[in-house]
């Protein structure tokens, strides 16, 4: 079943314009349609991000949703989303972009320093006795829009994006998506954990997590066997966090990533 679902290219469903291509996947999942496929718009006019977040969705930049049946159990699907970051990584690359200073920051997001590149966000659900998973990307490809609370960056602000189209981003994002799914479902999380920590955000440095009134400083040592990031806080004890924010900090300030 796994090589079934990688190794074909996925078809691919457009819209010019919806209110979420997460939205649409559930609404194909709930009706029994579980793909797999793409589904692209050229804009969203409800476009989200996680927590609830919106997510500015303007014509130029990718918005693309992988649905799908996914073959593991529930609780395994939240490791797609360091699959996905890789992929994003993978497909601007195949695409001629210099990633060399993009980071993958925990959990789901693709960062150039302090400004945000690209977010994902996975979603799941059960859907006539199978369980599905939407895999979102949010891709700033020919612009950055503005956001209030972080700085923000596209791929034609990098070496080799300039020219760049979303249609050419998604060709090869599908490739790599696929590859990287491939990888996870069939060689377990231990080779993606080892090529998300590769090229992570903050590995190694003082961070504080974030979370609903609760606050915590220590360093970012790594991921464990789930996904969950091991937070070594000053008395050597290591905290395994599953849900929050993290913000590096720079000489006792939060750098805004």
């Amino acid at each position: 079943m796994v090589v079934d679902l990688c190794w074909r290219t996925w078809p691919v469903v457009r819209f010019g314009e919806i209110d979420s291509t997460n939205e649409e996947a559930r609404r194909r999942a709930s009706g029994g349609d579980l793909g797999p496929c793409w589904l692209v718009a050229d804009a969203q006019s409800a476009g989200r991000g996680r927590l609830g977040r919106a997510w500015s969705s303007p014509k130029g930049n990718l918005f693309a949703t992988a649905l799908l049946a996914y073959p593991r159990a529930p609780s395994e699907a939240a490791l797609a989303c360091f699959a996905a970051g890789l992929a994003v990584l993978d497909a601007a690359e195949a695409c001629g972009v210099d990633m060399s200073s993009a980071r993958l920051k925990w959990p789901n997001d693709v960062m150039v320093g302090a400004a945000k590149l690209s977010g994902i966000l996975i979603e799941t659900g059960q859907s006539h006795g199978h369980f599905w998973m939407a895999a979102g990307f949010g891709i700033n490809v020919a612009s950055a829009p503005e956001r209030p609370e972080r700085p923000t960056v596209c791929l034609a602000d990098l070496p080799g994006g300039t020219g760049l189209k979303a249609d050419k981003l998604l060709s090869a994002l599908d490739i790599a998506f696929r590859m990287r799914l491939y990888s996870l479902l069939s060689e377990g999380f231990e080779p993606t954990r080892s090529a998300w920590l590769a090229r992570a955000a903050h590995i190694g440095t003082q961070i504080e997590l974030l979370q609903p009134g609760n606050h915590v400083q220590g360093v970012f040592s790594g991921l464990g066997g789930d996904g969950a990031l091991m937070l070594e806080k000053p008395d050597g004890s290591v905290v395994y966090v599953r849900a929050g924010e993290i913000a590096s900090l720079d000489q006792g300030g939060h750098s805004g990533s």
